[in-house]
């Protein structure tokens, strides 16, 4: 034996070679250092992904004073689906820099701040997620729009070798935010809601000036109209049991029958024509299936109707947009509405 290999035993083994017990060992432990490193976050977030889907915050934000209605029963929503910041990229890995991501943002915030909507409902919105440099996009979002109330629940939750995908749906909120849950609604594949996250309705009761507001905020799935249909009869199910004016808003992913792009179920049924007819919603204003400027999706070619803002009875709609921008692939949804109080409704 050389002094190198005195010196360094595991020099005499590499010289003389490894018995072939010890080489296999060697390799199954940096195989399991490996396989730890890789699956180990992963355990952790799904582990821990109940526990952290639902988040109320309340933020340290001024309040323009020009937003803050004093009176009246009128009441402003937006929803938006903001695509995850990237803009019009088709993967959520695209998008730009970070730098360019987060100048974005910016810009969609400076949107919020026009829209001057009493109640944001976000779909497509970051938590943790590594394509957005990890930015909670809906806190970002809420600190530079001023919205001190904001309400989170995570559809997907799930780190894999260091990186994280953690994002759903918000609800920026003028108002305090007196309630927050969860809804569920069917999966795609009950193997992938274990394994990463599904499709979730996040319904919030928001106190405005006195009166108390039932928000859902819904990105229904975008791969089957017949589970859209499922998720909208789970919803009814919701609004029936649900006594105080009520919004269902978001990405619902469904056109009704008659408008472009509207699809059926094997059954021949439609999510929206379900929701319409159910009597619990206000039929959706719609204006002529041929014009463009009522669709919402795709921004940069608009061809169809699928983000709704959806009202009880309690409600009449005075003024609903469909806003122009490139900021994402979805277009933003802006209506002014108006509680129909009591005795006005007898």
């Amino acid at each position: 034996m050389t002094r190198n290999e005195k010196n360094n035993p595991l020099i005499g083994l590499l010289r003389r070679g490894w018995p072939k017990r010890s080489r296999c060992r060697v390799l199954l432990g940096m195989g399991l250092v490996v396989l730890a490193a890789v699956l180990g976050p992963y355990g952790f977030s799904r582990t821990v992904s109940a526990s952290r889907a639902l988040e109320v915050v309340e933020l340290e934000v001024a309040v323009p004073e020009t937003s803050i209605r004093t009176g009246g029963s009128s009441l402003r929503i937006a929803c938006y689906n903001i695509a995850h910041g990237r803009g019009l990229a088709n993967s959520n890995w695209d998008g730009g820099t970070a730098q360019e991501r987060e100048q974005r943002l910016d810009e969609i915030a400076a949107l919020l701040v026009e829209f001057d909507a009493d109640l944001v409902v976000l779909n497509e919105v970051d938590f943790n997620a590594t394509w957005s440099s990890s930015i909670d996009q809906a806190e970002y979002l809420a600190q530079r729009a001023g919205y001190p109330h904001v309400a989170k629940l995570s559809n997907l939750d799930f780190c894999l070798a260091h990186r994280s995908w953690r994002f759903g749906n918000a609800v920026l909120s003028r108002y305090p935010i007196r309630d927050a849950h969860e809804v569920d609604v069917p999966s795609y594949r009950g193997w992938e809601a274990v394994l990463a996250g599904k499709k979730r309705v996040l319904f919030c009761e928001v106190e405005v000036r006195g009166r108390s507001h039932g928000v859902l905020a819904a990105h229904l799935s975008h791969r089957s109209e017949a589970l859209r249909v499922a998720s909208a009869r789970r919803l009814l199910d919701f609004a029936s049991s649900y006594n105080k004016p009520l919004i269902l808003a978001g990405d619902l992913n469904s056109s009704p029958s008659g408008l472009a792009g509207s699809l059926s179920s094997p059954a021949g049924e439609n999510a929206m024509d379900v929701l319409n007819q159910s009597g619990r919603f206000t039929p959706t204003p719609t204006r002529d299936s041929s014009d463009p400027s009522a669709y919402s999706y795709r921004a940069d070619r608009p061809a169809r109707t699928i983000d709704w803002i959806l009202l009880s009875e309690d409600y009449a709609v005075n003024d609903r947009k469909v806003l122009d921008s490139l900021l994402s692939d979805h277009r933003p949804v802006v209506a002014e509405v108006q509680l129909i109080e009591p005795e006005a409704a007898e």
